[in-house]
């Protein structure tokens, strides 16, 4: 295989297009860069990883917005605004709840304010962030950074999208990672180098539950263990209630579900070397038959295979569905679906009760940026790319993620996590944390070239074994060759 057939299937696979989308790309090619105006997102921008909610974000802030401060004096380790002369970045960022589509506007105008540098800021569609990426890279048209997720790093890497922070300025990073979760900011490291902060991270698995309904059933506490959620599960079904409620669509949230629990169970993609798919070992086999046993048990709505995160999450929070085992969103999508009084509680996805049963060491949670501040490599402007990244690295910027502005996301920075605000917000996940068990054992989702496509197989295998098309093992087996071929085909 040449060169450029090599770099034709990487590109294939990296944003896993059907042949009938290459006239659609080629189109993409000889368009522009698109642009917004920073104050205004677009209109009709898609879900993120957690999708928008219908209820304006200022509505449902519990407390008042972050007033803005004067600009600090520039120190040595501080980058000092830009000259005025015209400099401007293009910043795209794709997706985000709708809290986060105000917020972001809002933080890019006084960046402008404090630096001179003007921003040409749009948000985009998730769902076609990778098309749309690899369109502009071909037609060397990428904007300076991108606003994105850890899963895509790799691959982004890989075709040279992005440049490492190691390449730009490591007095940054210095600076930076102090303040930053270890475990977060280890999210963003692909081959040993770093790619971009980010203000916040989703992770999972979690299990949200309503505490009225258990209380009501007589169940004292949450489940912990895989039994515990299968028994509940039937014991909470009703006619006019499931017991659980299940994504279990193709999209890539839906995998990332089952592939926290997996994880957990001592389930990987790939092996130690990297380069075989694990898919159909025990970790994940044994994940994806608890499910089935779920589903048989008649404890879950109709049509899970037609029922993405967000439905499974809205069935939820209309009282449609006792639990539901999801990421860290949980409270992004109670936004604007029930009121901030609605008895849920979260607890970490319980755990096999005889052990883990896959061959690595289990994983606490796995953890992935959607906004990690990713700088390319076609960008004229790098330095002032990096002044945006160290502005959105600020505490002051970064405070609306701990619940006054933002609601269900895992914030990057310590000091986040204890504000009275987070505190009162997430009483959960701050047990968790002060005990030493939120971020113990975590590691970043899945993430190497070629797993969007590789991904798809995964989420075939589920659908086929909980329809009763495959045994769980058969269908991972099946999957893990599929994804395999992926994998052989981009190191070949």
């Amino acid at each position: 295989m040449n060169s450029a057939q090599r770099l034709s299937r990487r590109t294939f696979v990296f944003h896993g297009l059907a042949a009938t989308a290459g006239m659609t790309l080629l189109a993409a090619c000889g368009q522009p860069a698109p642009s917004a105006p920073a104050a205004q997102p677009t209109s009709g921008a898609a879900a993120a990883n957690a999708p928008t909610q219908p209820a304006a974000a200022a509505a449902n802030a519990p407390g008042a917005a972050p007033k803005p401060t004067t600009p600090p004096t520039p120190g040595p380790q501080q980058l000092a605004p830009a000259q005025a002369g015209g400099v401007s970045l293009v910043v795209w960022k794709f997706g985000g709840s709708n809290e986060e589509l105000s917020y972001f506007p809002k933080w890019n105008a006084e960046f402008t304010k404090r630096t001179g540098i003007g921003l040409d800021y749009s948000n985009n569609d998730w769902s076609t962030k990778r098309e749309k990426i690899l369109a502009a890279f071909q037609a060397k048209s990428l904007p300076d950074v991108l606003l994105m997720d850890g899963q895509s790093i790799p691959d982004l890497a890989k075709l040279g999208v992005i440049q490492a922070y190691e390449d730009l300025d490591k007095s940054l990073m210095a600076k930076w990672q102090p303040s930053f979760i270890p475990e977060i900011w280890n999210s963003t490291v692909n081959d040993g180098k770093f790619y971009g902060p980010s203000p916040y991270v989703d992770m999972g698995t979690f299990l949200a539950y309503n505490k009225q309904m258990f209380q009501d059933a007589g169940i004292s506490r949450a489940p912990e263990t895989w039994d515990d959620v299968r028994d509940a599960a039937k014991k909470l079904t009703t006619s006019d209630r499931a017991g659980i409620a299940l994504g279990w669509t193709t999209q890539t949230n839906d995998a990332n579900t089952v592939e926290g629990i997996a994880y957990a169970n001592g389930g990987r993609w790939l092996d130690d070397t990297g380069k075989k798919v694990m898919i159909n070992d025990a970790g994940f086999v044994d994940t994806l038959q608890m499910f089935v046993d779920i589903v048989k048990d008649g404890s879950v709505p109709q049509g899970i295979t037609e029922t993405n995160f967000g439905d499974a999450g809205t069935l939820f929070f209309q009282g449609k569905a006792a639990m539901w085992p999801s990421l860290s969103y949980v409270k992004a999508i109670q936004v604007g679906r029930a009121p901030d009084d609605f008895p849920v509680g979260m607890t970490v996805f319980p755990h096999r009760a005889s052990g883990p049963s896959g061959f690595a060491k289990p994983a606490a949670t796995i953890i992935t940026p959607t906004a990690a501040v990713l700088i390319t490599t076609q960008s004229q402007q790098k330095q002032a790319a990096l002044q945006y990244a160290d502005f959105w690295s600020q505490p002051e910027v970064q405070a609306g993620w701990d619940g006054t502005e933002i609601h269900g996301r895992v914030p990057a920075l310590k000091a986040n996590w204890e504000t009275e605000t987070f505190k009162k917000l997430n009483p959960d996940w701050y047990q968790l944390y002060k005990s030493g068990k939120m971020f113990d054992g975590s590691v970043p989702m899945p993430s190497f070239a070629g797993l969007s496509e590789a991904e798809k197989a995964l989420s075939t295998a589920m659908q086929q074994a909980v329809l009763g098309q495959a045994s769980s093992q058969d269908a991972l087996t099946a999957g893990a060759k599929k994804a395999q071929a992926v994998i052989d085909d981009l190191s070949g």
